[in-house]
């Protein structure tokens, strides 16, 4: 699996967000953190990549190009959770998750109401909220939501997942359990994973690669290593930092001051 990004310009109305974006390939198996500041157009380049906002550039999955596609044509290949479900939904977490695969084909074709209904139940237990299958999505908490969210993401197994944010609800615990299935799906089903975090450790600890954003523009790309050092966090978020490694050898990244 490889997604290539060239030239991808990206914006609401006439307003620019993202210009000219161009990565590295994007590998499957591999999980690709994008951080930077608010506003830097994180979330922008997300939604691009869903097919969510008009597009100039290239987005290719494999050499087919994706930008022009229709979009349940997209969906086919790629899924995308949002920071947060919309509100007021009165869906069950298991009716949403059957509904996310009736709504797209997925790359496997349309499979049985028996075989969705297994493939959703052992979703949920894989991410510990089978207890949730009958509960309403509007009566969840955040983090439950958040949960519900990524296993809509993760029913229709595509080739490209996109999480915007997908533990910014949730508690120490349930953070590192699902960044860990995250990076485990990734590996197992030969994802390509991009996924926006504003928390660096966990950037540093689960991601492969990591792309910096800084004003609509790529900053800086390569391992957690590479990117994530001190002078580039003075650029990009103003801060004075050290970047050092614990006694596990995970990088922890300490914010000492503004600048």
């Amino acid at each position: 699996m490889r997604l290539e990004i060239s030239g991808l310009t990206l914006g609401y109305g006439r307003r620019p967000i993202l210009t000219d974006a161009t990565l590295a390939p994007l590998a499957g198996g591999a999980v690709t953190a994008l951080v930077g500041p608010n506003g830097a157009g994180k979330s922008t380049l997300l939604r691009g990549l869903a097919g969510l906002l008009p597009a100039r550039g290239s987005v290719r999955l494999n050499g087919q190009e994706m930008i022009g596609l229709r979009l349940e044509e997209r969906a086919r290949h790629i899924a995308y959770m949002p920071q947060s479900l919309p509100q007021g939904v009165a869906l069950t977490v298991m009716e949403a998750l059957l509904g996310a695969l009736r709504a797209s084909p997925t790359s496997e074709g349309v499979l049985s109401a028996a075989a969705a209904q297994e493939r959703a139940v052992a979703l949920l237990e894989r991410l510990g909220i089978s207890d949730l299958a009958l509960a309403g999505l509007d009566r969840l908490s955040g983090g439950q939501r958040q949960l519900a969210g990524l296993a809509q993401a993760l029913v229709r197994r595509p080739k490209v997942l996109l999480l915007d944010e997908p533990t910014s609800a949730l508690d120490l615990r349930h953070q590192l359990s699902v960044m860990r299935l995250v990076r485990e799906l990734t590996a197992q089903h030969d994802l390509v994973t991009v996924v926006v975090l504003h928390d660096l450790a966990l950037a540093a600890r689960f991601s492969d690669a990591v792309v910096m954003l800084s004003g609509g523009t790529i900053h800086a790309q390569g391992t957690p290593g590479e990117t994530l050092t001190p002078a580039r966090l003075a650029e990009v978020y103003e801060v004075e930092a050290r970047v050092e490694r614990c006694s596990q050898g995970h990088i922890q990244v300490l914010a000492d001051a503004p600048l």
